[in-house]
């Protein structure tokens, strides 16, 4: 006996002699009710219509996504048994792994074709609850079950926020919290991922920054020097107090221990209108830079390589020099301007500079996913990130996103070394956090690798409970969509918008979806479907400790 369970039934019906089209309930309502009339109690019928969707077509030679024919009005439709919902997946998988049943029907376990998976961007979205990150588990899992069937390069690395996915038996943990990363190796987008600065004005300051912060420490004194000789040269200073407060600040850097300099600084006086005592500094200046062969910063900073290292007190000092740049040039506002950013990084080295801090070079191993051109011993990584705020979580995670980025970009550039390449998927949790819209014209690492990272062998996967503050160029990109239970209306917008193939009426079902199931979307799905995914012990780990004791 053939019977339709309800919204997510496939039905069919006869389109010529070999073949069969294939449709989908979306919507149910009792008959005698209008479109838009609600069910009541009061109302009593034996009939229910049906609103269904045409999903492909079913043949001798297997299932072909889309329609071509169409039953005619008053033509027999049918409710699909188990054996042709099986035939229909059947033909779209590669028969490598299934994370669950198809909803609705318990006896059917579709296969998926990983190999699509696998060369998508994929995105596991839902509510906390719903069982997002027990998929990503379970999908894991699976791949790990059949690793001999993938290429030996190929490395998944899961960044775990919370922990939900330490102590898997088929992964290997990397704590980076036991590690650190090499200050000289930080790129401009690495800090400015953590430090946020507007893309305008604070964003070239931390730049110069970082360049002068590579000098400091063998060329310290010198910059100190050439930014007295502006800082006495300039003619942008309103006062001469103003002009003696700048100038006293840097040569004491200089001249640490000449007490000379104070007598030169108290004879630095306005008589009558007159400056006196200024040539004294100036040549006392002059005579110093005479044994150096620079005439400004930028040629110190040409002539030092870019990966000396630096310390935080370095960076911090740098900056003190390049709002003295500003400061010399009349711009007093620049501090004042900055206060936030400064904040944060303040914040920032205080928290991850000190002796057991990320920042700190002495505190464990340099933290790299890249170990040269042998496989590593397994393919799954989970990397604990568990207790970084959101600063050094787009700190870490930029950093190690480029670096995989442009490992594989030199790997593809260079003929000898382009079958050496590795296949990295970088699985981000809690990706809301850190994969999220530019709020200027700015481009992230992750957008980089969503729009070019498949010719490189680099694939995302964002794991999120708040769809709409993720990366719309990111998500633009995806390919595979595994959702979830989600109710917020904004996010429920945002996924009607940006996934393919998923239905108004798809949607609609899945602020009620239970948790545990999914909708799979995409174009690595040949057809969007309701997964009932099957996790074992899997699931434990995301389950809420119950606070209520019952006696027995």
């Amino acid at each position: 006996m053939q019977a339709i369970k309800g919204i997510g039934d496939f039905i069919f019906a006869s389109v010529s002699t070999d073949s069969i089209l294939i449709l989908r309930v979306f919507k149910s309502r009792l008959a005698g009710l209008g479109e838009d009339e609600r069910e009541s109690a009061y109302v009593q019928s034996d009939k229910v219509v049906f609103s269904a969707e045409p999903i492909g077509e079913l043949g001798k030679n297997g299932f072909i996504s889309g329609a071509g024919h169409f039953p005619l009005v008053g033509d027999n439709i049918f409710a699909a048994d188990d054996v042709v919902v099986e035939r229909i997946f059947s033909s779209i998988g590669d028969h490598l792994i299934s994370l669950g049943t198809v909803n609705n029907y318990d006896n059917v376990h579709p296969d998926l074709n990983l190999g699509k998976i696998l060369t998508s961007h994929i995105a596991i979205l839902g509510n906390t609850g719903s069982g997002k990150s027990t998929t990503l588990r379970a999908l894991l899992q699976k791949i790990g079950e059949v690793q001999s069937e993938l290429n030996p390069l190929v490395s998944f690395f899961v960044f775990d926020v919370h922990g939900d996915y330490e102590g898997l038996s088929f992964a290997q943990g990397i704590d980076v919290t036991q590690t650190h990363l090499p200050l000289n190796k930080l790129e401009l987008d690495d800090w400015a991922a953590a430090l946020m600065p507007s893309e305008r004005t604070q964003k070239p300051l931390l730049s110069r920054s970082l360049s002068i912060a590579r000098v400091l420490p063998d060329h310290s004194q010198i910059v100190y020097a050439l930014l007295t000789k502006d800082a006495l040269e300039n003619t942008n200073q309103n006062s001469l107090s103003g002009l003696k407060r700048l100038v006293t600040k840097w040569i004491k850097k200089v001249f640490p221990e000449d007490s000379a300099v104070n007598q030169d600084l108290d004879q630095w006086v306005l008589n009558f209108g007159n400056e006196e005592g200024k040539q004294k500094l100036v040549k006392r200046v002059s005579d110093f830079l005479n044994d150096y062969p620079y005439k400004d910063v930028n040629e110190i900073i040409n002539s030092v390589s870019s990966d000396v290292n630096f310390t935080l007190n370095e960076l911090e000092e740098a900056f003190e020099v390049v709002f003295g740049e500003e400061e010399v040039k009349g711009n007093n506002r620049v501090r004042g301007n900055t206060e936030t950013f400064m904040a944060r990084f303040r914040n920032f080295k205080s928290r991850y500079g000190n002796s057991d801090g990320i920042l700190n070079e002495n505190h464990g191993e340099e933290l790299t996913l890249k170990v040269g051109d042998s496989p590593r011993k397994t393919k799954i990584y989970i990397l604990n990130l568990v207790g970084l705020d959101d600063d050094a979580l787009r700190l870490v995670s930029t950093y190690l996103a480029r670096q995989v980025f442009e490992f594989n970009k030199r790997k593809f550039r260079n003929k000898t070394e382009k079958d050496s390449m590795p296949f990295d998927y970088l699985y981000l949790d809690e990706a809301h956090r850190y994969v999220r819209n530019s709020a200027d014209d700015s481009s992230t690492i992750f957008e980089t690798i969503a729009r070019e990272g498949r010719k490189f062998s680099v694939y995302l996967g964002v794991v999120s409970q708040i769809p709409n503050e993720l990366s719309k160029v990111v998500m633009s990109q995806t390919g595979a969509f595994l959702i979830h239970r989600i109710q917020n209306a904004l996010d429920l917008d945002f996924i009607k918008r940006n996934v393919p193939a998923a239905t108004s009426g798809m949607v609609d079902r899945l602020p009620s979806l239970p948790s545990g199931t999914a909708l799979l979307s995409g174009s690595a799905f040949d057809i969007p479907f309701e997964i009932n995914v099957l996790a074992g012990d899997l699931g434990e780990v995301s389950k809420s400790r119950n606070p209520i004791q019952r006696s027995k």
